[in-house]
């Protein structure tokens, strides 16, 4: 709790390690394991995976110096969690200063692997479960406060579906997380996907989507930078926002959120400021193109989104006030992206409770109430 204001941060992360693989992949995978390389100079651990390094620029030298940059201001803060190995009493340390109750934890590195183009469904379903089990073992000692995100991959959609129910009903995951980008040239408006779609809205939980700045898809946005000019900067900057526009834009007027309405969709960790134009675009697009389309719409895109979707804001995000200006408090959630240094941990809750233009009451409905009618938490 922070200032009176209870607090549910829609995304925290853990920091995976060699652990992850080695103790707990289905050993009919081993021979498919990835190799833990330890922490790389890029200040992040890497593993090898077939000669598939994730992730993909953990040795290149463009990124050995922005990243730099970016972790040396808040080395103090990072360097004595880092000795505790981002561990789960390290994180609940973290949101007591930060005045977080609960929080969603989701991957960093994990979805990285199921980026990668080549895998087949059993080994990406292999990896996808190792990582379920890891992440509900690390929350399981602060059930009340850490909650379990499972991640699953569209290599094989009907694995997915299994590995999104298994990891529901017997790991007590709160939410299946897809990254936004193609992989194997499947996207998320593939008729063949309705077979997760539907499993997700059965389980009663929600479909999020979060971006990574580690994609080894070959249609991931940011690889057109590499090799070229700031590729640490240009890649982190348009990852993110960019994959989950498209995602969304195929979830909307690609009809999927149409033909299950009761699933809750996010999209977290891309900012929220893009919003109101993209939607703005999307229904005068669809008003222009659509009577003509094979799929036809109950609504306009936009009322889609709010009727059934959430999208993140950074803490930091002073163009959220103009949003809530667009579109109401309803569908907007927060998060403070710890042990990422990009955020701004341990002063997050601070800043957003200080951004200008924003009530005090949209506050209390992005930091709590929206966050947990997100994830079905009851009140």
């Amino acid at each position: 709790m922070k200032d009176g204001l209870k607090i549910t941060d829609c995304d925290l992360h853990v920091i995976e390690n060699g652990e992850l693989f080695e103790t707990y992949l289905d050993p009919k995978f081993h021979s498919q394991m990835p190799e833990y390389l330890g922490w790389g100079p890029t200040n992040f651990p890497h593993w090898d995976v077939g000669g598939q390094m994730i992730p993909p620029w953990a040795r290149d030298a463009a990124v050995i110096g922005p990243q730099k940059a970016l972790d040396t201001p808040s080395e103090d803060i990072y360097a004595p969690i880092r000795e505790k190995q981002y561990d789960a009493a390290s994180t609940v340390a973290a949101m007591d200063v930060e005045g977080i109750d609960e929080a969603v934890m989701f991957r960093t590195f994990a979805s990285m692997f199921l980026s990668i183009d080549s895998l087949a469904g059993d080994v990406a379903t292999a990896y996808s479960a190792a990582f379920n089990d890891w992440l509900a073992d690390y929350c399981a000692p602060y059930y009340k406060r850490l909650k379990s995100a499972a991640i699953v991959s569209l290599h094989d959609p009907e694995l997915a579906a299994a590995e999104a129910r298994r990891a529901v009903e017997e790991k007590g995951h709160v939410a299946i997380v897809l990254l936004p980008m193609p992989v194997g040239g499947r996207y998320v408006n593939a008729p063949e996907c309705d077979v997760l779609w539907g499993e997700i809205s059965r389980l009663g939980v929600p479909l999020i989507y979060h971006g990574t700045s580690g994609g080894a898809s070959r249609d991931y946005v940011s690889n057109r930078f590499r090799g070229h000019p700031n590729f640490r900067t240009l890649n982190h900057a348009s990852a993110f926002p960019f994959e989950l526009m498209s995602a969304m834009g195929a979830m909307l007027v690609g009809g999927v959120c149409d033909r299950f309405p009761d699933m809750r969709v996010g999209f977290l960790e891309g900012n929220c400021g893009w919003l109101p134009w993209w939607l703005d675009r999307l229904d005068g697009q669809w008003s222009k193109y659509g009577g003509g389309e094979a799929t036809q719409l109950s609504a306009l895109p936009s009322e889609l989104f709010l009727r059934q979707c959430f999208i993140a804001t950074d803490s930091d995000e002073a163009l959220v006030a103009q949003v809530v200006d667009c579109f109401g408090d309803e569908n907007i959630v927060m998060s403070i992206d710890y042990p990422h240094a990009d955020g701004d941990y341990p002063n997050s809750i601070k800043k957003f409770l200080g951004l200008p233009g924003l009530g005090a009451e949209a506050k209390k409905k992005i930091m709590w109430e929206n966050c947990r009618k997100l994830y079905g938490f009851s009140n």
